[in-house]
C-alpha cells in the first residue's frame, strides 16, 4: 500500500466541550494541556517555573513561616508584602524592612495655627531647609500637605486649620530604613486580601495606596526623604475592599456598612475625601470589584455592572447590564484592550463596540466550561488571584485551596490571539502545581515585566522564571484529539512522526504516547516513545559556549519511529522533570493505508 502523510499545525488551545467528531476537524487543538501555554507565535510552550525571590538567600518577611501573607505588590523595583498584621518592603528578597511605622519626625522650633487659615507660622524654625513642597506634615494630630514654603517661618498647607493653637510641634514624614525598626508600629489588625493601586503622580516613584477590608486606607511611599507610611483621614471611608485610580482620583468601595457605594477623593488629592470634587455614588447592588476601562470606572456588582463617568462635572452612572455580575474582584484584569472577569457563567469581557461610549459583554471560556464549572461550584473553598503577562497578551487565573498540597494547586491560562482569519480569541490551558494565593506583575524601572506570587509558606516567589517549581518537577502534558486524517473508515499503520519541537535548553526526557481508536482496550496499544535529545540552537555572536549545541537547527524537527495501527489515533507529548521549557509547534505524520472497515 502507498504511504501517506498528514501535516498537523498545533493551535486552538484546550477544548473540553466539542464532540469527538467535531475535533476530527481541529487536530491541532488539545484535549489535555497541562502546564503548557499557547504561545503568541504559535504552538504550545511548556511554561517556565518559579523560585524563591532571593533564591538560596531568601527570607520570610516577618521571619515567621506561620504568618500568612495577605497580599503583594510590585513597587520601586521591589515588592510590598502584607503579612500577618504588618507590611514589609524589600528590593531583593533577602532582607525586608517593616514599613507600617509612624514615620513622622519632629522638626526644630514650634508652630502656630489659626482656625480657618491655611498659613502655618513658625518660631525658631527652618522651613526652607527642613521641609519640601508637597511634603506630608502632622500638626496637633492632623495631617496636611505643604503647597507653598514662603520663608523659614511661614508655610501654606492644603486645607484650613480647624482650631487656633500656639507652641505646637510640627512633625515631618520621612525615615531612613535604619530608623524604621525603632519607630512605633501602626497596627493593621485583621488585614486580609489586600488590593493595591499605584498613584504615579505622588512623589519620585509614586505612592502605593491599599485597602484590606478592615482598616483605614493605607499609603506608602519611598522618596529622597526616606520611607513614608500613613493611614488616610479626611472623611475617608474605612474597611473598604476595593481600590482603583480613576479620573486623577482615588476610588474605593466595599465598605461593609455601605456595600453598594463607591467613594472617590478630591481630584489630584488621593488623600482627601472632603474636597469639593470628592463624592460618592450608590449603585444599588453589592459591589464586588472596580476597574478603570478607557475613560470610565466599571463597577462590578453581585448581579449587575455599571459604568461611572464625568466626575469633573456632574457624575454620570449608567447600567452596562442588570443580568450578569462578577463573583470575584480579584479576577478582574485588563488585557487586549478589554476587561476580563469571572462571572457566574464563566470568564467574560467588557468589550468596546463600534458605538461611541458603549460597551458589550462577551463570554470567552466556553471551550473550558467543565473547568470553569468545577471552579464555580466549589468557589467558597478557593482564594482567587489573577495577573496579566503583558508581553505575551496572557491572562492567568489561580484558585488556591488552603490545606491542599502544592502539587494539587491549579490555575487557568488564557492567551489572547488572532486566528488566521483575523478573529480575536483566547486559547486556554491549565496549570497544576503552581501554588499561587496572591500574585502581582508590573514593569520595573528598566521596562522589564517582573512577576511575583505568594502561597502560605511565608515566602515571596518570583513567578515565571527557571525550569522547576521551586526545585520540584514540572509535570506537563499536551494531548491532541483523536484524528482520522479525513477518512475514519480506513485503517492506518503509523510508522513515523516528524515533530517540530523547539527546545530552550537541554531536554532529554520528553516522551510521546500514541493511543488508537479512542484508547480502545481491544486494540493493541504501543509503549511510550522517547522523543530523544533536544537542545536549543546556538547562534554565533550570542551563544554561550558549553550551554548550547552548535549545529542545532533553529526550527528543529525530530523524527520519531513509531508503530501501531487503527482507524484513528491521538498523540500525547509529556514530561515530568526540571529540564528547560520547550515548544511543540506541529508534526507531520507518515502512515500506510490499510483495509477499509
Amino acid at each position: 500500500m502507498p504511504t501517506q502523510g498528514a501535516s498537523i499545525t498545533v493551535q486552538g488551545g484546550l477544548d473540553l466541550v466539542s464532540s469527538s467528531h467535531a475535533l476530527f476537524r481541529t487536530p491541532g487543538a488539545a484535549t489535555k494541556l497541562q502546564n503548557f501555554e499557547s504561545a503568541t507565535t504559535g504552538g504550545y510552550r511548556r511554561i517556565s517555573g518559579y523560585q524563591k525571590w532571593g533564591t538560596t538567600s531568601a527570607v520570610i518577611p516577618s521571619g515567621t513561616s506561620t504568618d500568612l501573607i495577605h497580599g503583594i505588590k510590585n513597587y520601586n523595583d521591589g515588592v510590598l508584602v502584607a503579612q500577618d498584621n504588618d507590611l514589609y518592603w524589600s528590593n531583593d528578597g533577602t532582607s525586608y524592612v517593616q514599613i507600617n511605622k509612624d514615620t513622622f519626625v519632629a522638626i526644630s522650633g514650634t508652630v502656630s495655627i489659626n482656625a480657618g487659615s491655611a498659613t502655618v507660622l513658625g518660631n525658631s524654625t527652618s522651613f526652607t531647609t527642613e521641609l519640601h513642597l508637597n511634603d506630608v506634615i502632622k500638626i496637633d494630630n492632623n495631617y496636611y500637605h505643604i503647597i507653598a514654603i514662603n520663608s523659614d517661618t511661614n508655610i501654606t498647607i492644603d486645607i484650613n486649620a480647624p482650631v487656633t493653637k500656639n507652641n505646637l510641634t510640627l512633625y515631618h514624614s520621612g525615615l531612613a530604613s535604619g530608623s524604621l525598626a525603632s519607630a512605633p508600629t501602626v497596627i493593621r489588625a485583621n488585614q486580609s486580601n489586600l488590593q493595591f493601586i499605584h498613584f504615579e503622580s505622588e512623589g519620585t516613584v509614586g505612592a502605593i495606596y491599599f485597602v484590606d477590608g478592615e482598616n483605614k486606607i493605607g499609603e506608602f511611599q519611598i522618596d529622597d526623604d526616606g520611607y513614608h507610611f500613613l493611614e488616610i483621614e479626611r472623611s475617608a471611608p474605612t474597611a473598604c475592599k476595593f481600590i482603583e485610580k480613576f479620573s486623577e482620583r482615588l476610588a474605593v468601595a466595599g465598605n461593609p456598612d455601605y456595600p453598594s457605594t463607591v467613594y472617590y477623593s478630591t481630584r489630584l488629592k488621593p488623600w482627601d475625601f472632603e474636597g469639593a470634587s470628592a463624592g460618592s455614588i450608590d449603585v444599588g447592588d453589592i459591589i464586588t470589584g472596580i476597574k478603570v476601562f478607557r475613560n470610565s470606572l466599571i463597577i462590578f456588582c453581585k448581579n449587575s455592572i455599571y459604568e461611572l463617568t464625568n466626575l469633573d462635572s456632574t457624575p454620570i452612572i449608567k447600567s452596562v447590564t442588570k443580568n450578569i455580575g462578577c463573583v470575584s474582584g480579584n479576577s478582574i484584569q485588563e488585557i487586549g484592550g478589554d476587561l476580563i472577569f469571572l462571572a457566574p457563567d464563566g470568564l467574560r469581557t467588557v468589550a468596546g463596540t463600534a458605538r461611541i461610549d458603549d460597551v458589550e459583554l462577551g463570554s470567552i471560556s466556553r471551550k473550558i466550561l467543565p473547568l470553569i464549572n468545577d471552579l464555580l461550584n466549589n468557589f467558597g473553598i478557593y482564594t482567587i488571584s489573577s495577573i496579566v503577562i503583558r508581553e505575551r497578551s496572557q491572562y492567568r487565573l489561580f484558585y488556591y485551596k488552603t490545606g491542599e498540597a502544592d502539587s494539587g494547586q491549579r490555575g487557568i491560562i488564557g492567551t489572547f490571539k488572532y486566528s488566521a482569519e483575523g478573529i480575536p480569541a483566547f486559547e486556554w490551558s491549565q496549570t497544576k502545581g503552581l501554588p499561587v494565593k496572591f500574585c502581582t506583575s508590573d514593569l520595573n524601572s528598566s521596562g522589564t515585566e517582573v512577576i511575583y506570587h505568594a502561597d502560605e509558606s511565608g515566602y515571596v516567589y518570583q513567578h515565571d522564571v527557571g525550569n522547576s517549581f521551586d526545585g520540584n518537577n514540572v509535570e506537563a502534558e499536551f494531548q491532541t484529539p483523536d484524528m482520522d486524517y479525513g477518512d475514519n473508515g480506513l485503517r492506518k499503520s503509523l510508522y513515523k512522526v516528524k515533530a517540530n519541537i523547539e527546545a530552550e535548553g537541554t531536554q532529554n526526557d520528553l516522551l510521546l504516547r500514541i493511543r488508537y481508536d479512542f484508547d480502545n482496550s481491544e486494540v493493541p496499544q504501543p509503549n511510550n516513545f522517547s522523543v530523544g535529545n533536544l537542545n536549543s540552537p546556538a547562534l554565533f555572536g550570542t551563544a554561550v559556549f558549553g550551554a548550547n549545541v552548535f549545529g542545532a537547527a533553529i526550527l528543529p524537527s525530530k523524527s520519531i519511529l513509531v508503530n501501531g495501527s487503527g482507524f484513528s489515533n491521538n498523540f500525547k507529548f509529556f514530561s515530568d522533570d526540571t529540564n528547560a521549557p520547550y515548544s511543540v509547534n506541529g508534526m507531520f505524520v507518515s502512515f500506510i493505508a490499510g483495509g477499509r472497515r
